[in-house]
């Protein structure tokens, strides 16, 4: 009788620690499910297998701190509604100023851009870093050493629309992705419907005296076209320091395209006002040549860059 009640009690002791023990693991999936960022969606991704410019994506579950390396990926990101953990920026321009507002939480400066800090972006953990397909192939293998890594092209409107889709889909973000897609496909309908015409436009930057102007294919050359304006410039690109798809040309070439339109940013343009080159541009005449913010018309290509974008272009643009 005794050997029964001492092997009663000892079961009955057994069952209750397994018991807890399984009551630890339930809590401790319960308070990592508690913990998890609340700008990404749990266990949407799971399972997820996306392409992108350096290889597929395989996802077992929703990255939790993310890294750009870029400003058209903070854009993305932030059109989502998502706040990455570390973001590379230019000079010292560590977010583009049109998305300052937009952002609620710290981000942490990697660096540049064209050379981001990895001990910095190492020392933040992150579950994915969002890479520029170009701008970052020679520290492919250390980024990939440091967390899973994916790449990205931006050198069209489309091809960011696409970034919207593959990295809603990493971030759990699909619904968020699709109203962003939806959404400026919309706008580019609407705005398209306000301008009178095609008139002619380029955009450019002007620096040491010489002009860049921005290719047709471009990121801001095909977003205009798409809004029914004549993008006036399709040459070949030159070879550019970093990244971006354009022609360097002088006032004299410039001014045989002749726009009606010049978006420009970058140096001062007050020592050209003496050139009777410049002087005969159509868009000079008329009013058109207008100073843009370079951070929002050449470096931002994102979602929200492109409303911006569209927002300031119709009112240049719009029909009177």
């Amino acid at each position: 009788m005794r050997k029964f009640q001492m092997f009663a009690i000892i079961m009955l002791a057994f069952s209750i620690v397994l018991s807890a023990c399984g009551s630890d693991k339930n809590t401790g999936a319960a308070s990592n499910g508690s913990n998890q960022g609340k700008t990404v969606d749990s266990g949407a991704a799971k399972g997820s297998s996306i392409k992108h410019e350096w290889g597929t994506w395989e996802g077992d579950q929703v990255p939790q701190k993310v890294v750009t390396l870029d400003f058209s990926f903070i854009d993305t990101l932030t059109s989502l509604g998502v706040v990455p953990a570390g973001n590379a920026g230019v000079g010292t321009t560590k977010i583009p100023e049109y998305l300052q507002g937009s952002i609620q939480a710290d981000v942490t400066d990697v660096g540049e851009r064209k050379a981001p800090n990895l001990e910095v972006i190492q020392s933040l953990k992150p579950d994915l870093i969002i890479a520029s397909v170009d701008r970052h192939s020679m520290i492919r293998a250390e980024l990939e050493g440091i967390a899973s890594t994916v790449a990205f092209d931006d050198a069209s409107y489309t091809q960011v629309l696409d970034n919207v889709k593959s990295i809603g889909e990493l971030l759990g973000k699909q619904a968020e992705a699709e109203k962003v897609i939806t959404d400026l496909t919309v706008k580019i309908a609407d705005v398209k419907g306000q301008i009178e015409g095609q008139p002619s436009i380029v955009v450019a930057g002007f620096f040491d005296d010489e002009f860049t102007v921005w290719i047709k294919d471009s990121f801001v050359g095909s977003l205009l076209s798409s809004t029914g304006a004549d993008y006036a410039f399709n040459g070949e690109i030159s070879k550019l320091e970093g990244k971006g798809e354009g022609s360097k040309m002088t006032l004299e070439r410039l001014h045989e395209i002749n726009p009606d339109y010049i978006m420009v940013y970058g140096d001062s343009t007050e020592k050209l006002k003496a050139n009777p080159l410049y002087q005969d541009l159509k868009s000079v005449k008329d009013g058109h040549f207008i100073e843009v913010d370079r951070n929002l018309w050449a470096r931002g290509r994102g979602p929200i860059a492109a409303n911006n974008i569209l927002d300031e272009l119709l009112l240049h643009l719009k029909a009177e």
